[in-house]
């Protein structure tokens, strides 16, 4: 049997679309994470305010001890410059400044941030200084 109310819902029901439009929010979110991860890693590193562009490396191993407040860091710029502790320094008072350091507490490990564009030499003077200190334990901060 026919009536006008089944003939309006039959009417609307195929007026009504099978597709409901969406915005979906999925790809907007995986290319906003793959822009925040290449972001973040392209941080350069700063040691204590000294601006040192690490070299990558291959293989590395975690140095947690790098974080403690009583380590020694030592860093080498590209330009021949040597810091303490954050503190720009001559080469030839770093040996003082380690053995300092050591008396006073620190672990005797020195953590050398050597900038990658930097001379051998320069880095080869930094290491001379930590053995003349008579530090053998060295660990040298790559990426």
């Amino acid at each position: 049997m026919w009536s006008p109310s089944k003939a309006a819902a039959q009417r609307v029901a195929r007026r009504r679309p099978n597709i409901y439009p969406a915005i979906d929010l999925m790809p907007f979110l995986s290319v906003f994470l793959v822009f925040l991860v290449m972001f973040m890693s392209n941080i350069p590193a700063y040691h204590y305010g000294v601006p040192v562009d690490l070299p990558n490396a291959r293989s590395t191993t975690s140095q947690p001890g790098a974080l403690r407040e009583d380590a020694i860091h030592i860093a080498v710029t590209r330009d021949g410059r040597f810091f303490f502790g954050g503190q720009r320094v001559a080469w030839g008072q770093l040996h003082n400044l380690i053995q300092a350091a050591t008396r006073e507490g620190s672990e005797p490990k020195i953590y050398l941030s050597a900038d990658r564009r930097a001379k051998n030499k320069d880095v080869e003077i930094a290491v001379d200084q930590i053995r003349l200190a008579g530090i053998t334990n060295v660990a040298i901060l790559a990426n």
